[in-house]
């Protein structure tokens, strides 16, 4: 009796701890991000259509994705209260992802330029309302020398801005490999 209770339990933990299905995000060979099953998935399809979900199967050579959206909605009273809409479950073959969106490391406000933009932006406007409300030439060689700052530190932060990788397109650099499709070394 105490070895075949000791059979089912080795049995049934083998089951547990059995490794199931994941995808693999790839920079050459490097592990960037790997997702499983119930994890929230985001991607853009060949076509350019965004698609999320919560992943409910990851087979050979697709995924299969839960659609969700949680908006508010306002109720009879007028308040407001999150919803959840289920838009049913969409399968996606591999090779029809196209991009995923990147993740934001640091601080992204310095690093995508949206903080140089605005600062700079505000004091070209307050500048030019002030000089304006104070009857006071906005086209003094100081004032203009401020301006022609300000507006290098915009373009600055707009170069930032263009040059910011706002997903990663899969290709030669970025890879996505399911359980099968991952190459051994």
């Amino acid at each position: 009796m105490k070895y075949l209770l000791i059979v089912i339990v080795v049995l049934s933990c083998t089951n547990a701890f059995s490794q199931g299905d994941f995808l693999l995000l790839k920079k050459k060979d490097i592990v960037v991000q790997s997702y499983i099953k119930g994890s929230y998935f985001t991607c853009q399809i060949t076509n350019g259509q965004w698609i999320e979900g919560t992943i409910k199967t990851i087979k050979d050579d697709s995924v299969f994705l839960e659609q969700t959206n949680v908006q508010q909605v306002a109720t009879f009273w007028g308040t407001a209260r999150m919803d959840t809409l289920h838009y049913g479950i969409v399968k996606l073959a591999l090779h029809d992802i196209h991009a995923l969106p990147y993740k934001e490391h640091g601080i992204s406000i310095v690093n995508n330029g949206s903080l140089f933009t605005i600062g700079a932006g505000g004091y070209i406007v307050l500048n030019v309302i002030n000089g304006l409300s104070q009857n006071e030439s906005i086209t003094t060689s100081k004032n203009l020398t401020n301006l022609g700052i300000a507006a290098a530190v915009f373009m600055f932060g707009e170069i930032l801005r263009w040059t910011h990788p706002k997903s990663i397109v899969l290709g030669k650099k970025y890879q996505l490999y399911s359980t099968a499709t991952v190459p051994s070394k």
